[in-house]
Formats: C-alpha cells, structure tokens, sequence
C-alpha cells in the first residue's frame, strides 16, 4: 500500500494519503515559508511551499515542496528544534522526485525515498514513522530520531567496521594477548577514522581523499604505507608545529598542528611497540572500510554520511559479546542523552541556583535565559560522568551548556566550547578504549565548530587526560579503606590547589611545554596519592587496633571477650585493605606516579569543594551473580544500599547500578544533581528497597521515568531503562516528581512523600494509582493474609527430566508459556520421580532408569541437591496440592489457570495451593480480572516486549474480597465456569469513573 500512495504522490497535499495510513489525524493549514524559516535559507533550498498536513497530539507533521528537498528538510527541522518542537518535517521535489523526512530533536537526522522506486529499507523507514497508540509527543519524537539515524550507512558501517577490527587483529602475531592486539588495532583505525573526519573539511592539504591518496602513492611506489607515511602523518606532522617537522613531514602537504592524546602513542604502544600492517591489510581496510562511505565531522549529521555520534555505536558493536555482558555497557541514543541532560540541568538550576521551575525550563528548553536578572554564572559549573563509555553524556553536557552560556550572551561558541571543556567535564571509565573514544569525540566536537580556512590559525586540540580519566569509580582502595576505617579520607586544601592549576596549565599546552607541565601533572597526583594512602593506611591500623585491643578486654568474669563474627570478618576486611594501601605504597616509591585512579587524588580540587555539580550518564547494568565472588563481596562492604534483603525467594542480588547510584550520591555535591540512566526493575525490585529509601527520604526525586518499550528497542539492554533525577538534598515534603521527561511544568508529576511510603517498597509512578493501592489495603485482605504463592517445580536439569512424548512414568508439565486465561495447554512432559507421599522414590521404576541411569554424577552436582536420591526433584509442593492455581511469572497481564490434576507447574510458573476447589476457581476469576492485573502491574518488575513478572512479592499484596462473602461466592462460580468478572471485582473494591482511568493508564 505505501509503495503505491508514493508512485502517485506528486505535491505535498498528496502526502495526506500516507499520513492517514500512518495512523495521524489529517490536518491542513499554510505556512509563510520565507517568514517561518527565514528568506535566506527558504531562497537556498528553493523552497516554494509549506504546510502543516497532519498531527498527532502535540507531535506535528510539515511539509514542504522545494526544488532542494535535502537543504528544505534540514531547515525545516531545525526551525522545530529551535522552537523545542516535536514533529517531523517532510520535504518533497527533487529529480527524480524524492521525499525528504528529516527530525531534529538533537542535530538532524534523513532519510531519503525515492518516489518512483522506494526500496524496501525505505518503505520499513516510513512504516516506523507511524505512532503506537497512547504515545506521548516526546516519545513519539525521541524514537522517530532514532528511526531516522539508524537509516543509511549505519548497519553497513557497523558490519564493516567489526569485521576490519576483527581482520587486522587477527594479522598482527604480538603481543600474545589477543584483548592487547585488539586494543592496538582499535586505536590505529580510529586514527584513521579521525583522519578521515578530518579530511572532510579539507584540513589534509586541500583534499577530500587525502588519506586514499596516499595509500595509493604507496602501492604505486611501492613503499610502505603505515610506517613512510601514516606514521609520518600521524607523529610527524599532526602532532608537530609546522616549522618543527622533518623534511619527510612536511612533504606530506599543508596539514594543520593538531596537538592531542591521539597522536602520541598509547601506554600500551609504549609498552610493546606500534603495531605495523602491511600494504595488503591497509588496501583491504580502505577498500572494505574507509573507501565505502562519506564522512562528516558534525557530530550529528546523518543521510548518507558517517558522523561522530556512530563512534558510540561502534563502542557497543566491536565489545566482545562476553566483555559487553560483564561490563553491562550499553549504548545510549543521543536523543534520549540530550532529554536527560535537560532534565538534570533544570533541577540544578532550581535546586542550586533558586530558579523558578519555569524560568529554568525555559532557559533549558527554549534557550531564554533569566531576564532582566542576571542568569547565574555557570563557568564554574562541574559534571562527572563515572562510567564515560563512548563519551554520550559528556558531549551531551557539552552541548546542553555551551547552548545555556551562549542564550545568556557567552560567545563566540568554539570559545565557549573550549572553556567548558577545560573547566566543566570530567569523565571516568575502566576501559582505555573507552577513555580513548571519549577524547576523539570531545576533539572532533571542536574540529566540527573551527571555521578558520588558514591552517596555520587553528588552535590544537587540547590535552583532555587530566579530564577524562581510566579508573574504577566504584572501588578504589583509598575510598574502601575510609568505609572500612570509619573516617573520611580528603586532600589538603593547599595540594588541592597545586593540583588544579597544574591541570589548567597542561590543558592547552603543546611541545615541551605541554610535557613540563604533565610531569606536573603527574607530581601533583602523586602528592596528593602518598599524602592519602598514608592518612587511609593510618585509619586502618588504628581501627585494627581497636578491634584488637577490645578483643583483649576481659569481662566480668576475667575471660578476654574474643572477637564475634562479624568482627572476625570486618577485621579480615581492614587487613586486606591495608595490604593494598602498602603496596600501592610500595609501587608508588618504586614507579614515582599515582598507583590508580582516586577522585580525592586526581580531582582532589572538585572533591574539596564538596563535589560536582551534576553526575550523569548511563552506569553499567550487571547483575550481581555475574561479578567475582570477591567483588561482591568488596560491594557489600562499600556500599549500604548495595546488600540484598533479608527477605528470600523474590528478591536477586543487587545490579550494579544500585551501587553506581549511591557512588554517584557521594559525589555529587550538597545541592547538586545526580541523572542517571537505571533499570527500571530499581523502581519495584526487592535489592533497590534500601536505595528507594535513601532517595525518597535522602534526596529530592526530581524525576522518575520508566521508559517504555518503543524507547528500549533503541536502547539496547534487555531490560527497560528509567530516568532518574535526584537533587542532594533533605526533601521538605512539598516536593513533586516527574514522571515524564521534557519540560518538567508540563510534565505529569506525583508527591514525592508518595514514594516514601512502604519503607522502601515499589514506587507507583501512576498518577493516582498509590492512592487506590492504600485504599485497597486498608479495607481489604490481601492474598498473604490468607495463602502463601509458591514457585513450581525446579528439577535443575530440565535437558534430562523434561521429554518431548509422553512415556511411562512421566507427567504434563506446565511451563509459564504454556498458561493464558483460564487453560494451560502443556507442550512437554516431566519424568516423575517422587511417590504418592512426596518423597522421591528409593529405587527408580525401570522406564525411568532407562532415561536418567548414567547421569547420577550431574544429578549430584545441581546446585540445589543436598544428599538423598540423587534423581529427586525440588519445590514439589505445587505438583501435590489436590486443588490450586497457577499464573506465569512472565506476562504482559496476569493469567491463571486451574490445571488437570496431573499437571506438574515448572519453575516459569507460581501458584497457590488451595483446601478447596471454590477457592481455587474464586482465584483464578480474580486474577484474570483487568483490574487485578493493572493493580499487579503497578509493583511488578518490567521487562522487554511490555512483559512483567508476577513473582511471589507481586501477588502477596494483591487485595481479595473477604472470605465467605457474596463476592467471593459469585467469584467462585464465574471461575468455575470461566467467566470474566471484572465488573464484580469493580464494584467489589468500589473502583469509581476516576479510580478506573488511572487504573487503566498503563496501557497494555
């Protein structure tokens, strides 16, 4: 159908036709195109026309006829992004005639359709262009940007890329680490990747294929190319002033003094060496690679070009898939980046600097600064990011700050740039890839803003290694042995400031000059490293010994008290921190610099003015049972909030992210901001309750966001992210958080002494929702007052025990999938056994020793095996109780079956043992009720797809009509005969028109 509306599309009207089908209300009204986007830029891109065609809600559609439907497109996205508009801008014209889509929530993304014969890729574009039903203008434009940037040369690119990585590292034969190798050929293409951004304007001698050029004067002469004339180019040339290169250098041609960290060799190049490819291998990378695609150096930019904003793809693209999962690293869009920078930056300006919430957002999202007041000065203004990755966040300050200072009259904007870079963005990462691609784009964010057509004139790029720092933000030994010895650990005021001047100095400096002032650097850091390993080493011995000496004091009865456990172990922990502090001491002396990364060491001047201004960024994502034994183990010491409840069977070991956040609450200073990129499990999962208290009753919750589905898909993880913004501060009880992001007066909000409620149990995000949950608790019982939900049967080696037929000594078994509304259907069967009285039998029945004979070993080594019969199986309780009822753990509603008698509910599958057959069918008419699912949705963990889990924690706190009463026998009989009953259980729980709404507002 699309592919025929755009064969007979000739004039903007007749786009009508494609909205309609897109599913937008139709609308017409001209547009002054002069007036509306200027003359001059309406004269460039010949445009003749312009229209507002269709709509839905607050997102708008404009359309444009134009003889340059490119340039007309990009205007007009940018006249929307200036304004802080959601829409979309549509530009037809052209030969042959073309339609332009173009979106600008951050830069401009196209994509291009030809009319006459649209490809399937183009066709897929537009069909993702259509709104789902009950999405938010803002949702709608963040994913529409999206949609647009992965068009074109992005997925090429990334296959490209990998496999070139993947190539090179395989050629190179040392150093014998294969991570080292594919370190050092990440780090040469990415010189060239540079390279050929920087080509793009020119700035290689005047030439757009520069780089291929010289390649080709290789082959031809043939000499080689990486060491006469890439490692020439690279080390001779870039890197040095003009006047100071070597006759071979300057042969190369008029290219610019660049200065920066990506033309000195890496400490791992140091360490063994550049790694050399010979001609054949750089032939393939060009050819496979560089020669494929255009580059543009803006960081946004997209159509048929490859800009700087991919580099956080490729990050994610060339991980390794294992690395990728430890790590928990994920790539963040940049249009969501932009959506939570802003949101930070409105609370900071209204918790640090007393702006008006609407005076802020104003200023944050429409560029109108605070008039006639003075704005307040934000030159000083700090932001860390502890987990840098590609360096996303970052450069989202970077614009988000530069776009603040110029609306208050800084300018010009590279000057701007330049000084935010020096004075406001620091980073943190635990990869040196990560560090490395951080620079490059904070380098190239410059490169893109330099106008200047004389080479000799531009500025080189600044040294960033004292702002962007390889280092744990999470566990370094000064900042565990302050936890453990119970007092903080903090630079002196004068070394403070020895150190920040020294940065300051190193930042713009070149030649020897820069190299004088990095030895500084590195004295400094070094400095303020012994002063404070021997202040940590002091309070550890000190804490050793008290605990030693109050073992040694004897009681009443003249017996020395010993140590108890948690002494003993607490004890075992300062002696192994205070190994570490000596030989971190010892390597200090031996190696004269800073024996790891420590904020109180390498930003010592941030840290005694009580922190930074705003923490942002998208923290790793890992699951506890994923890290180290001893990691874990470090985490708990560390962390308060990082420790799973006392309460088993719902509640996993913490993510990481929980301690991420609390690291991120340190250093953050009073008054200051903490935005961070979550999951959205941390809302309602039992391991985030200690960290929900400490945020609602610690922090002021500016913003709560779960970001749903159409977000996540461009997200990456398997689980849906949540945008949180708190403020350091003690909340007064007036407080309103957002739910949603954009500018926070028009945001939905809800009191933030609502999430204070529970003792740190789920936060309802619903407008309304927690008041009917509290009314419903206080006047009914819930499903804990009468029945305890129980998981199925685990066997812990499903490969063996589950068969695909039915055979002797085997029963149905019921996987979670196998369940919908009222039936289960089961797919497979269990090998059966245990006897009549729960015990698993002493000998196996013969049919059954046929199938699990020879495996008695494994059987044995399953994790929840604790002596006995080694084929029994665990949880079997379900599998016996003569009457019950089961449900998913995973679903998008709540779906419950009463099973056959001879169905065996697995461990995808909860259920409720019941004394008789009514209960068991009154339940099951409840939980398949609408309202039952949307109250079991509101505390429920998200997952992908809109899918949730109704675990034990979830169902316990379900209400239920009393026992005995008319509702529960009605309920009995409509689930006995499988009839809906959601107008009963309405009435039943006195749900009004308004209480229903809200109910309703999580849409499934």
């Amino acid at each position: 159908m699309l592919r025929d509306i755009l064969a007979r599309t000739r004039q903007i009207e007749d786009l009508h036709d494609l909205f309609r089908v897109l599913g937008y209300e139709l609308a017409w009204e001209n547009v002054p195109a002069a007036a509306w986007l200027g003359e001059a830029a309406s004269h460039a891109a010949g445009i003749t026309r312009a229209a507002l065609i269709a709509r839905y809600g607050a997102f708008r559609v404009f359309a444009v006829e134009a003889l340059n439907p490119e340039d007309a497109a990009r205007a007009t996205a940018r006249r929307l992004a200036a304004g802080a508009e959601r829409g979309l801008a549509c530009a037809l014209g052209g030969q042959p005639l073309r339609l332009i889509c173009a979106a600008g929530p951050v830069g401009v993304r196209l994509a291009s359709i030809s009319l006459p014969s649209p490809t399937g890729s183009a066709l897929a574009t537009l069909e993702r262009l259509a709104p789902a039903k009950g999405e938010s203008a803002l949702a709608l434009s963040l994913r529409i940007g999206e949609v647009l940037a992965s068009e074109g040369v992005t997925p090429r690119f990334f296959r490209a890329f990998r496999s070139t990585l993947d190539r090179m590292t395989e050629r190179l034969h040392t150093p014998r680490s294969r991570l080292d190798r594919h370190t050092l050929t990440l780090t040469a293409l990415t010189r060239v990747l540079f390279l050929y951004f920087i080509q793009s304007k020119g700035w290689l001698n005047g030439d757009t294929r520069y780089v291929a050029r010289l390649l080709d004067r290789a082959l031809s002469t043939r000499r080689h190319f990486h060491r006469s004339f890439l490692h020439a180019l690279c080390f001779g040339a870039l890197n040095r002033p003009a006047a100071a290169r070597s006759f071979a250098a300057r042969a190369l041609g008029n290219v610019p003094f660049l200065n920066g960290g990506l033309f000195e060799p890496s400490p791992l190049e140091r360490e063994h060496g550049p790694a050399v490819w010979g001609n054949a291998d750089w032939r393939d990378a060009f050819d496979d690679l560089f020669e494929r695609f255009h580059f543009s150096v803006r960081e946004h930019d997209a159509g048929d070009f490859v800009a700087p904003d991919m580099l956080g793809r490729v990050f994610e693209g060339v991980m390794d898939p294992d690395e990728r999962r430890s790590s928990g690293s994920y790539y963040t869009p940049a249009s969501l980046v932009r959506e939570l920078v802003r949101a930070a930056l409105e609370a900071l300006l209204t918790q640090a600097f007393g702006l008006s919430p609407r005076t802020a957002a104003q200023w944050v999202h429409d560029g109108v600064a605070p008039r006639p007041v003075p704005p307040p000065d934000l030159r000083g203004l700090t932001v860390l990011d502890p987990a840098a990755g590609s360096g996303a966040f970052l450069l989202g300050a970077l614009d988000e700050l530069v776009r603040l200072r110029q609306a208050a009259g800084d300018g010009p904007a590279l000057t701007v740039k330049r000084d935010v870079l020096a004075h406001s963005l620091f980073g943190v990462d635990l990869t040196p890839t990560a560090v490395r691609l951080t620079e490059l784009r904070l380098w190239l964010a410059l490169v893109a803003d330099e106008d200047s057509a004389d080479l000799a004139s531009i500025a080189p790029l600044p040294n960033l290694n004292g702002h962007v720092r390889q280092g744990d933000a999470l566990l370094d030994p000064l900042m565990l042995a302050a936890s453990l010895g119970g007092r903080a650990i903090r630079a002196g005021a004068a070394a403070a400031r020895r150190l920040a001047a020294a940065r300051r100095t190193h930042f713009p400096l070149t030649g020897p000059e820069k190299r004088a002032a990095q030895e500084e650097l590195n004295r400094s850091e070094a400095a303020l490293a012994r002063s404070l390993l021997d202040e940590g080493r002091a309070a550890l011995e000190t804490a050793i010994a008290e605990l030693l000496g109050d073992a040694r004091n004897r009681d009443l009865f003249g017996r020395r008290r010993g140590l108890e456990q948690q002494q003993r172990l607490r004890l075992v922990r300062l002696r192994q921190s205070l190994r570490e502090l000596r030989g971190a001491q010892r390597k200090l002396r031996r190696e004269g610099g800073a024996p790891f990364f420590a904020f109180e060491s390498h930003f010592a001047d941030v840290m005694l003015r009580g922190g930074f201004d705003l923490v942002t960024g998208n923290p790793p994502w890992v699951r506890a049972e994923r890290l180290a034994p001893r990691v874990r183990e470090t985490l708990a010491a560390r962390y308060s909030c990082w420790r799973p409840p006392p309460v088993r069977g719902f509640a996993h070991l913490p993510d990481l992210a929980v301690a991420f956040t609390e690291r991120a609450l340190e250093l953050v200073r009073p008054g200051g901001v903490v935005a961070l990129l979550v999951p959205a499990k941390l809302a309602t999962s039992g391991y985030a309750e200690a960290l929900r208290q400490r945020l609602a009753n610690g922090a002021r919750v500016e913003r709560a966001v779960p970001l749903g589905e159409l977000v996540a898909q461009t997200f990456g993880a398997a689980v849906y992210p949540m945008a949180l913004v708190a403020a350091r501060a003690e909340p007064t009880g007036t407080e309103l958080t957002g739910t949603a992001l954009g500018p926070k007066p028009a945001a939905p909000v809800i009191p933030q002494r609502q999430l204070q409620s529970d003792g740190g149990g789920p936060w309802i995000l619903l407008a309304g929702a927690e008041r009917i949950r509290r009314r419903l608790r206080a006047a009914f019982p819930t499903v804990a007052d009468r029945w305890a939900p129980q998981l199925g049967v685990k066997t812990g080696a499903d490969d063996l025990f589950l068969v695909d037929r039915q055979c002797a000594g085997a029963r149905p078994a019921i996987r979670g999938r196998d369940i919908v509304a009222w039936r289960c259907k089961p797919g497979r069967y269990l090998l059966w056994t245990h006897g009549a009285d729960g015990a698993p039998f002493d000998r196996l029945p013969r049919e059954l020793t046929e199938r699990l004979s020879g495996h008695e070993d494994r059987l044995r080594r399953r994790a929840d095996y604790r002596g006995g019969p080694p084929w029994q199986l665990f949880r079997t309780g379900l599998a016996f109780a003569t009457h019950r009822v089961i449900w998913p753990d995973l679903g998008r509603r709540l779906s419950a079956a009463l099973p056959a008698p001879d169905g065996v509910p697995l461990n995808t599958v909860y259920g409720i043992a019941t004394r008789d057959a009514a209960d068991a069918a009154a339940l099951a008419a409840l939980f398949n009720s609408c309202w039952l699912t949307a109250l079991a949705r509101l505390v429920a963990d998200p997952a992908r797809g809109g899918f949730r889990r109704f675990n034990a924690r979830v169902v316990r706190g379900l209400p239920v009509p009393a026992a005995g009463s008319a509702v529960w026998a009605e309920l009995a009989r409509r689930g006995q005969r499988c009839e809906s009953a959601d107008d009963l259980i309405a009435d039943a729980f006195e749900l009004d028109g308004a209480d229903r709404r809200a109910l309703a507002a999580d849409s499934l």
